[in-house]
């Protein structure tokens, strides 16, 4: 027989090696329609992650929120699609087992079990499952784009309650500078921190999609919540945001200009804005209560002090407050429940060996971001934005708390579960899985995935 073969079709090309059959028949439309329950459903749980300040308790004894009760069917009914299917080995598999391990650990050690497990729930065990089923859902662009798309109505939902509340003050001239208005959070820190890491992935698609459609929603989603960014006048915030443009701007050929235009934009803030001045040379005032500098500095020497005495288990899960009261330094006397340091905030809560695997899992995020720069044309700008929101991390985790909060830690790992799936480490195990799956949408990165396409000059 002839390579064609009797009916003059090509032969098949092989499967992937490690790969799972492709269902036929009525099993393949039903298993593709679970699929796509799934990840309905998992988006819809991304949208409703600021309903997490919305707590119920079941029985009076079992507290629970609306994200959790959204995210809690999302990986049910993701756990029944991806049966044989979900990547297990992948680049954050290891560390991402030690940071649970080490979660773990200090429940035991925590001063409240209870509390701790509350914690250990939804800061790390359900937030990594969803970000471990979303990589083996997650294996063709419109499937990425469903589920940014329910981390994007996050994102506005949050900007725009705060801009209205902050317009409504505004218009009756009770807006206060040194102490922002916020809404649904408990903080105005808190909104750069969920917003700023989503901008990233935005500005990276509005720069390098070749969709335009694709590029005018990260406009509009820019302008939504970089406003909102601004009105929060959190200062931690708008470096974050202002370092994440200048990184992205980076993979152009207009690096430079932006960094000017950054800097001239800072500059003519600064000098026509009495607010912004304000909530700047408050900072130099260590006589004003709205001086957060030297709040600051004395609580990250109450925390060495804490970690001086317990260096490899630290506070243990929402232990920190009642367990620093011993190690305060004189004068500090805001009881805080997290040190305002990424490094401090993972020492503490999560011990030692919790703060080595998160930085070995930021070591993996930021080798498996730049293996994928090589990729096709919308990977290559996933991969820049996962790169930026890890430097908004950094950066605003420098001096406040990033990922300790049911939607940030959702979201982070959303972020990387997408990415896997992107990159191609479900179905056959590694990068090389890119065959089109069942119900026939493309690939992530469209029909050419896994092939160079020309990219923007950098």
């Amino acid at each position: 027989m002839s390579l064609i073969g009797r009916a003059g079709a090509p032969p098949r090309p092989p499967r992937a090696a490690g790969a799972a059959p492709a269902p036929s028949g009525g099993a393949g439309r039903w298993a593709t329609r679970l699929e796509w329950a799934a990840l309905t459903a998992m988006a819809v749980a991304l949208a409703a992650s600021p309903g997490y300040v919305v707590r119920y308790v079941i029985d009076g004894r079992l507290p629970t929120d609306l994200l959790e009760i959204f995210l809690g069917v999302a990986i049910l009914i993701g756990l029944l699609a991806t049966r044989g299917l979900v990547p297990w080995r992948n680049p954050y598999t290891w560390p991402a087992a030690l940071l649970l391990v080490a979660a773990t650990v200090e429940v035991v050690v925590a001063p409240s079990t209870r509390q701790a497990l509350g914690l250990w729930k939804d800061y790390f065990v359900e937030p990594a499952l969803a970000g471990l089923l979303i990589a083996a859902l997650v294996r063709t662009r419109a499937r990425a784009r469903l589920l940014l798309a329910g981390l994007a109505v996050a994102g506005m939902i949050a900007a725009g309650a705060n801009i209205g509340h902050a317009l409504v003050l505004l218009s009756q001239h009770r807006f206060q500078v040194l102490a922002p208005p916020v809404v649904i959070y408990d903080s105005p820190n808190a909104i750069p921190l969920y917003l700023v890491p989503l901008d990233a992935i935005a500005i990276a698609l509005l720069l390098f999609s070749e969709t335009l459609w694709e590029r005018i929603a990260c406009a509009v989603f820019l302008l939504v919540t970089a406003t909102a960014v601004l009105l929060s006048y959190s200062r931690g915030g708008w470096i974050a945001l202002a370092a994440v443009v200048v990184f992205v701007a980076l993979f152009t050929v207009y690096r430079w200009q932006t960094v000017l235009a950054v800097v001239g934009a800072a500059t003519v803030a600064v000098v026509s804005s009495a607010g912004i001045r304000r909530r700047i040379l408050v900072e130099f005032n260590p006589a004003s209560s709205h001086n957060s500098a030297s709040t600051r500095f004395e609580l990250w020497r109450s925390t060495l002090n804490l970690l001086r005495h317990h260096p490899l288990t630290g506070s243990g899960l929402a232990g920190f407050k009642s367990a620093l009261v011993p190690y305060q330094v004189r004068g500090y006397v805001t009881g805080s429940i997290y040190p305002h340091d990424i490094v401090l905030n993972f020492w503490v809560e999560t011990g030692l060996l919790g703060l080595v695997a998160f930085v070995w899992l930021m070591v993996q995020v930021a080798r498996a971001s730049t293996g994928g720069l090589g990729r096709d044309r919308w990977t290559r700008a996933l991969c820049i934005g996962v790169l930026g929101a890890l430097v908004a991390l950094v950066v605003h985790g420098a001096v406040d708390v990033p990922y300790f909060k049911n939607d940030q830690a959702l979201a982070f790992w959303a972020i990387l579960g997408i990415q896997l799936g992107v990159l191609g480490w479900a179905r056959a195990g590694g990068p090389a899985a890119a065959s089109v799956p069942p119900g026939g949408d493309q690939p992530a990165g469209g029909a050419l995935a896994g092939r160079s396409q020309p990219m923007t000059p950098s």
